[in-house]
């Protein structure tokens, strides 16, 4: 049977065209409840690092998709032992790690470019001044460091706390407790 519509006919609709409407609705939502259709159900997934992708038996594809994955920030504490040249020099072992520097000697930490070592962004490097020694952050060539304005790029005193994050490609932010620039 087939609807048949006001503005088609245009003109009001008899009751038994209203009826006859109903009527094929009816017929056909009760064929859905009888007869419901067989769904497409997945074939298989995959997933290529951080990116899901869901197949379905008609070889229908969905996504990729981006899954959410937690950083990764161990509890891990070394210590940067104190040398006679006083530099600092990260390696990828330190990214998401806490260094402890204990020394009496000022240290100086250069943050290196993706050129020198291919920190991924988002990695970070948490820096403890825990002796009288500062911590001071400087950069190779090419490489950006984003301190505070009014502070300078070292720590504030024993204590203070200094994380560098990476935040683009040769792009560095220090968060934490730097020395004021008087």
């Amino acid at each position: 049977m087939t609807i048949t519509y006001r503005s088609v006919k245009g003109s009001n609709l008899t009751a038994t065209e209203v009826d006859d409407n109903f009527h094929d609705i009816d017929d056909r939502i009760t064929e859905l409840e009888d007869n419901p259709p067989v769904p497409t159900n997945i074939s298989h997934m995959t997933v290529a690092g951080t990116q899901w992708t869901v197949y379905l038996e008609d070889a229908t594809a969905f996504g990729p998709f981006t899954l959410p994955q937690a950083n990764f920030r161990p509890s891990v504490t070394s210590t940067i032992e104190e040398n006679t040249d006083g530099i600092y020099d990260p390696v990828l072992g330190d990214a998401n790690g806490y260094k402890r520097y204990a020394g009496a000697a000022d240290l100086t930490v250069l943050l290196p470019g993706d050129a020198d070592v291919a920190f991924v962004v988002d990695s970070e490097i948490t820096f403890r001044q825990a002796g009288a020694g500062s911590i001071s952050f400087d950069a190779s060539t090419d490489v950006t460091i984003n301190g505070m304005t009014g502070f300078l790029n070292q720590t504030a005193g024993q204590g203070s706390t200094v994380t560098a994050k990476k935040v683009a490609a040769d792009t560095w932010d220090l968060i934490g407790r730097l020395a004021q620039d008087v």
